[in-house]
């Protein structure tokens, strides 16, 4: 039995009835002095904030001690839901006011302390240690999505962190590319974290602005919370869906909103896509993601149907996806991969932890800058050959025609939409989705539905003409025109060969593991 660190009588607001309460490492209890029911309990796994608020001459009491909490509750038709919670307890034990206001104070230190991710100690009751204010950067896109990110900051975000004691400093961004420029520049110290109220595409700008500073190697590990306010939000989902195991998804904004402020931080694997200069075949760049990249049906359904961005994500996705399966356009491509079980040349493995493969792959990293500085252009990795030679007699070729082909870092690849639900965001691992001209459209259409159903896709699926495989590295070369569409993050990317590897939990992400 856990054991009791704080007891004491408290009077609930507003109904001025006696409690008796008890505070443990996991839970605070409530007991009702009156009645002989079950007592209330709270789980502190469940709690954001706690106040100490001063009451008036109409309430029982003269302080409060307020708890705010967002427990995951099961809808009454279908799903679960984070639900906001509060609880007020008078204090009126003492014989002072001061008194009152200092064991508030103390049981407030307590529960934040513990909330905080840390173990109390009987010993450390009368002497509780201070849990410093987080101050979170806070970057806004106005104009992503249907352009509510603004109001979703001042209905939702304002008060959840107000309720969290978490101080924030607000950027909108102006144009293309600001965010990345704002985080390159950013002075990073001053902050506990990033926090981005957008879509997919501000979280690729700011990963893209922390790789492209002279401090990289810790710029990189700066938290990144995300709030859903674009059209996929596939890292707010895949934050959700890590953190609850539940499908469909509980809702996101105020679950994204609980997991910024618990603070739990987790590592999250980086994607970096090298593709070549159209001026200059030998030169690569090299740009880094957190989703994935993808080569026709869904990259052409995502860019095509912006132009019908006004009707909505969902209906604008749903027509253009009912038009490209109609049409069944083919890609004439050359895939390369280098599968998970085929590294271990690398000392990689799955039966590593991933910390191991992580500190692996990394000695052979070669580390190498410019004269100017600039890590995006020289990060090189021993996993990828030179785009413009072939691939090790490791790696696995096919060619011939597709209407689809991702590699993909997430579980998610929109808020509806699980492509893989046994991937993990720090597994080292990218997974390949091969998906032929030869599939039929009944099968094509019952894999979309598996999509939004839960199921998904994983190698057990897997058929002739859709083959998923866990891979560190691959490379793609289209031989056809078409549309000339390839996405990184929802991003579109030059058109013609590039080449993907994954850098084991290179970056960090706040969120918990169910």
């Amino acid at each position: 039995m856990d054991k009791v660190l704080l007891s004491g009588d408290f009077l609930l607001y507003p109904k001025k009835v006696p409690l008796q309460v008890v505070l443990t490492n996991k839970n605070l209890t409530i007991k009702n002095k009156l009645t002989k029911g079950a007592p209330e309990v709270i789980s502190l796994a469940d709690v954001i904030g706690c106040h100490v608020l001063q009451g008036n001459k109409t309430t029982s009491a003269q302080w409060y001690l307020c708890i705010f909490f967002y427990p995951l509750k099961k809808k009454v038709f279908k799903g679960h839901s984070r639900c906001r919670s509060t609880k007020s307890l008078g204090i009126a034990c003492c014989d002072s006011d001061s008194e009152n206001k200092s064991l508030a104070e103390k049981w407030k230190k307590a529960i934040k302390f513990i909330t905080a991710g840390n173990n109390l100690t009987e010993d450390q009751t009368d002497c509780i240690p201070e849990i410093e204010q987080r101050h979170f950067v806070v970057y806004i896109n106005p104009f992503s999505g249907r352009g509510k990110a603004m109001q979703i900051y001042k209905d939702h975000v304002k008060h959840v962190f107000c309720e969290a004691e978490i101080k924030s400093t607000v950027v909108k961004t102006e144009y293309a590319g600001h965010a990345c420029k704002l985080s390159k520049e950013i002075e990073l110290g001053k902050y506990d974290g990033i926090v981005i109220v957008s879509g997919d595409g501000l979280v690729h700008e700011v990963i893209n602005g922390l790789m492209d500073r002279v401090d990289w190697e810790q710029a990189i590990k700066t938290p990144l919370g995300i709030v859903p306010g674009g059209s996929g939000n596939a890292l707010a989902a895949s934050i959700v869906y890590a953190s609850t195991g539940h499908h469909p998804l509980p809702d996101v904004l105020p679950s994204s909103l609980f997991e910024i402020c618990r603070g739990k931080i987790c590592k999250v694997d980086i994607l970096a896509m090298e593709t070549s200069d159209a001026s200059h075949v030998k030169k690569a760049k090299i740009t880094y993601g957190i989703l994935g990249t993808v080569i026709g049906l869904i990259s052409d359904i995502d860019i095509e149907s912006e132009r019908l961005r006004s009707l909505g994500s969902q209906t604008r996705m749903l027509l253009y996806a009912l038009m490209r399966i109609a049409t069944m356009r083919r890609y004439n491509l050359t895939v390369s991969f280098l599968p998970a079980m085929a590294d271990k040349e690398f000392g990689l493995s799955l039966e590593t932890s991933a910390e191991q493969n992580d500190n692996a792959i990394h000695n052979a990293i070669k580390e190498n800058y410019t004269a100017a500085g600039d890590a995006t252009e020289t990060l090189v990795n021993d996993l990828l050959p030179p785009l413009d030679e072939p691939v090790p007699s490791t790696w696995s070729v096919s060619q011939g025609e597709f209407l689809q082909v991702t590699g993909v870092n997430l579980s998610h690849i929109a808020v509806d939409t699980i492509l893989h639900p046994t991937k993990k965001r720090s597994d080292g691992l990218l997974f390949l989705t091969q998906i032929t001209a030869n599939v039929n459209r009944r099968s094509l259409l019952k894999l979309w539905d598996s999509m939004e159903d839960g199921t998904g896709l994983t190698e057990r699926d897997n058929s002739s003409d859709v083959v998923v495989t866990p891979c560190r590295a691959f490379r793609i070369v289209p031989h056809s025109k078409h549309s000339e569409i390839v996405t990184l993050d929802g991003e579109k990317m030059p058109y013609g060969p590039f080449q993907c590897q994954v850098h084991p939990q290179l970056g960090r992400v706040f969120g918990t593991n169910y």
